[in-house]
């Protein structure tokens, strides 16, 4: 099991969480731009490639990003937006998106240990790249979500709620 790519992973988990936090509590940016970055942090790991020690195949490189799409899949499903009485986006709070969070990294952590026929570097690559998967398909997915959440009127009860007379 390779450690480093197991604590990139971790780390990566702590700050998406982070963010899906915080973006129920702070209002997210206008152009909703920033749910897109994640992207570039994970794809950081596309430069193992350049590793000699790496032992690819087309199977297991469709296959990792078969898996990434699958896992993709419920995260986008769960994820949704909404306009406040501010007049700003937030996440909408919801604990199923938290833990489908944790699940799929507990779901690729089984993956790292029970897939003993791949070397660790190949495997930890392999790992990321479901990852990098997931995490695009469902950013982007998030941002066009965002966009058209963010092109609809407020409710009418959030709208009675502000009304003064």
């Amino acid at each position: 099991m390779n450690v480093i790519s197991l604590s990139i992973s971790l780390l990566i988990v702590v700050l998406i969480l982070r963010g899906v936090i915080q973006g129920s509590q702070k209002p997210l940016h206008e152009s909703g731009r920033k749910l897109l970055i994640p992207i570039l942090y994970i794809s950081t790991c596309l430069f193992e490639l350049f590793d000699p020690a790496l032992v690819l195949t087309s199977g297991r490189i469709l296959g990792s990003l078969a898996m990434g799409a699958v896992l993709s899949i419920p995260l986008i499903l769960v994820t949704s937006f909404e306009r406040r009485s501010d007049g700003y986006m937030y996440y909408e709070k919801n604990i199923t998106l938290y833990l489908l969070i944790i699940v799929i990294f507990f779901i690729r952590y089984l993956d790292l240990l029970f897939m003993t026929d791949i070397d660790s570097k190949t495997m930890g690559f392999l790992n990321n790249l479901v990852a990098l998967s997931y995490i695009s398909i469902w950013r982007i997915a998030s941002y066009l979500k965002f966009q058209h959440a963010k092109s609809q009127p407020l409710s009418m009860k959030i709208d009675l709620l502000s009304k003064t007379d």
